[in-house]
């Protein structure tokens, strides 16, 4: 009976140290699992959207409904590119760039007029314009400074 009962006790034993030692290599391959490197410049763009995310303070509806009616009539927008958002102050600002497509050059000439006319909604920085196309019409780019805060029409 004793020989039994050792025999009993030995097997619960071994049982329980392979259960530990499953555990521990489940464990082990989690916490691989969790280590994801990212660099210092990765860090700080993780913790600027979050914080982004939780203030919702940057709409992509917003500015584009904001630039919309900075656009010429005539003023087809191919893209738009948010380069980087930004904390400024009490808001957000941030680096755009959008590509356009006029029927003649002087579109660019008059959405930029009209975008200096925001009251600080849009600062115009670099501009570019390219060649016309077959069908008459003048691409151009141009580089913006968009602040929600700034002002508006």
């Amino acid at each position: 009976m004793l020989a039994k009962q050792t025999e009993i006790n030995q097997g619960i034993e071994g049982q329980r140290t392979a259960y530990e030692d499953v555990m521990r290599e489940q464990q082990r391959q989690k916490e691989q699992q969790q280590k994801v490197f990212i660099s210092e410049e990765q860090k700080l763009q993780l913790a600027s959207a979050r914080q982004l995310i939780q203030r919702k303070s940057f709409s992509w509806n917003r500015m584009i409904s904001d630039l919309e009616g900075y656009v010429p009539k005539n003023t087809r927008i191919m893209s738009i590119k948010v380069d980087e958002i930004a904390n400024a102050g009490e808001g957000v600002e941030a680096r755009v760039e959008v590509k356009a497509i006029g029927t003649t050059a002087a579109e660019m000439t008059e959405m930029m007029a009209n975008l200096v006319k925001s009251g600080g909604l849009f600062v115009v920085g670099n501009t570019g314009q390219e060649t016309m196309t077959e069908n008459g019409e003048t691409p151009f780019t141009l580089s913006l400074t968009y602040n929600p805060r700034g002002g508006g029409q």
